[in-house]
């Protein structure tokens, strides 16, 4: 939590019990291999590769090179697009 936007929003207390909580509910699973280029940035291959290895449902992004890509699997939605679909908002 140490980039500005964070600190900007978060006292070092709320920091702290939110990195505490996403270590409780997170799921980590080893770099898989990247076997074929999908997207313009090659370099953000490996989270299609991961989102793929570990079953998950959507890949949540701001970045457009995931957004932007037609027919990804999971499909790449912004954070906004994943609080409504957890009934956030």
């Amino acid at each position: 939590m140490e980039k500005p936007y964070f600190r900007s929003k978060l006292d070092r207390a709320q920091a702290s019990e939110l990195l505490r909580t996403f270590r409780l509910l997170a799921v980590t699973l080893p770099d898989p291999p990247v076997l074929r280029e999908v997207l313009r940035d090659p370099t953000d291959d490996y989270l299609v590769e991961l989102a793929q290895a570990g079953g998950a449902e959507a890949i949540v992004t701001g970045d457009r090179d995931l957004l932007d890509h037609d027919g990804l699997w999971p499909p790449a939605i912004d954070a906004r697009a994943a609080c409504a679909l957890l009934r956030l908002i």
